[in-house]
């Protein structure tokens, strides 16, 4: 009996003990949830402060990429407007050259102008054949014969197709009758051969020179009958100034009419 209270006796230290420890214990957690809180806490702070921190600093990167964004679309501007410079430079630059070479050939065909015109006005009175055409009559006729209107048509086209000739015509005879008939008949065969280029085809009469002859300087022999033929006629001939390197024309011969009589 008295061994069983002395080991009640003796547990009562242990068991305040075990209370002291416990009591630590449970002083000791509470401490290091509060401390763990703190630092946590602290921790949280610290992070949203560097989260913050990281924003503006994002913030203050985008506003830079959006300036530097600005200034590159600026530059692209600049540059585009310059390329469009340089485009209407050398399209300028282009016409310019267009320009004088324009000039440069409305210069050289002034020049060659004015060559020709010195070489026309040096050679104003050098006169040359440039054709010359036979329109026969018959005996004693200053008729004009159809078969002959084509000779006179092609002679009106030189001259129209070259303002610069003039047509002198001569009119002649055979030596039949007297040198005064002669000389009236040739003048009337010339008349009407003018009148022809005239009338038809408008010739400016100041273009025409004419003569008549008669019996004189006669185209042929008057002592036989083909002779006198060709004398009974007028002689056209299409003139020119006399340019460098030019060369008169070649002469045609009309086709004679069967002589019937003289003259």
């Amino acid at each position: 009996m008295e061994h069983a209270i002395s080991v009640r006796s003796g547990a009562k230290p242990f068991l305040g003990l075990a209370v002291a420890l416990g009591a630590v214990t449970l002083l000791g957690g509470c401490a290091t949830k509060k401390y763990v809180r703190t630092s946590v806490d602290t921790s949280a702070h610290e992070l949203s402060a560097r989260i913050d921190t990281n924003e503006q600093t994002i913030k203050q990167t985008q506003g830079q990429v959006e300036e530097l964004n600005g200034v590159t679309r600026e530059q692209g501007q600049k540059i585009s407007t310059l390329d469009n410079g340089l485009k209407q430079t050398d399209t300028k630059a282009q016409q310019a050259l267009t320009t004088g070479q324009t000039a440069q050939n409305a210069a050289n065909k002034a020049a060659g102008q004015v060559a020709t015109l010195e070489t026309k006005f040096q050679n104003r009175n050098h006169y040359v054949v440039l054709n010359e055409e036979q329109v026969r009559f018959k005996f004693n006729s200053a008729k004009l014969d159809p078969s002959f209107e084509q000779v006179l048509d092609e002679v009106a086209q030189q001259l129209k197709q070259n303002p610069d000739t003039i047509l002198v015509m001569e009119g002649h005879t055979d030596a039949t009758g007297s040198d005064d008939y002669n000389i009236q008949l040739g003048q009337k065969r010339v008349q009407a051969v003018t009148r022809y280029l005239v009338v038809k085809h408008e010739l400016p009469i100041n273009r025409i020179s004419d003569l008549s002859l008669g019996e004189d300087r006669p185209l042929a022999d008057n002592k036989n009958r083909d002779g006198r033929a060709q004398n009974r006629a007028v002689v056209v001939r299409v003139m020119g100034p006399q340019m460098e390197g030019g060369s008169p024309g070649t002469v045609s011969q009309a086709r004679p009419d069967e002589e019937t009589d003289s003259r």
